[in-house]
């Protein structure tokens, strides 16, 4: 069980840096935004494992081959427009995005993409791999409600250098996802 709790702690980290820059962007995300993120990076981040174990285990080489490059470009993408919108601080202040279900769903299976090679691990755990994936939902949506909290509590000291905060912590989450990849850290 320990390991399924590991694995999922590991896993919830890029979720963990998304929710902390969504509490620290979004104006309008309460309560039921933070919950329903955390439930939506927890799903993810457990179904991912699971339908690679389903269906991709054969295939497995193949997306570890690029899955990195899509982070990167997913977060970079969300990332600098972060920062544009922070540097053009009129425009952000007529119209502020909203939090939306799409932007929810992009960044969930954004930061999950990653999780569908940790299928590997799955037999090696000792559980069965549909509990696995539920203690990996398990501690993703914890750790993301805690992450959502510290990005309220964030925001309110930064103000408006929040947004260009977030989108820095975006591009080097997916630089850092490259570089584990090409085993430079």
């Amino acid at each position: 069980m320990l390991e399924a709790i590991l694995l999922g702690i590991a896993l919830a980290m890029d979720s963990l840096t998304v929710s902390i820059v969504n509490g620290l962007k979004y104006k309008n995300y309460g309560r039921r935004n933070m919950f329903l993120s955390s439930f939506s990076f927890g799903f993810f981040q457990g179904f991912m494992p699971l339908l690679g174990y389903w269906i991709f285990i054969p295939i497995i080489r193949y997306i570890e081959a690029f899955d990195h490059w899509v982070v990167l470009i997913v977060l970079g993408w969300l990332g600098i427009n972060m920062i544009r919108e922070s540097l053009h601080k009129e425009e952000v202040e007529k119209s502020e995005e909203p939090f939306t279900l799409k932007i929810l769903l992009f960044e969930s299976v954004a930061t999950a993409i990653d999780a569908l090679s940790s299928c590997v691990v799955l037999d090696d755990i000792g559980l069965s791999p549909y509990l696995s994936c539920f203690i990996v939902f398990v501690c993703t949506f914890l750790i993301c409600l805690v992450g959502h909290l510290l990005g309220k509590k964030i925001g309110t000291l930064l103000k408006d250098r929040a947004s260009l905060l977030g989108g820095i912590i975006l591009i080097l989450l997916g630089i850092k996802c490259v570089l584990e990849h090409l085993e430079i850290i």
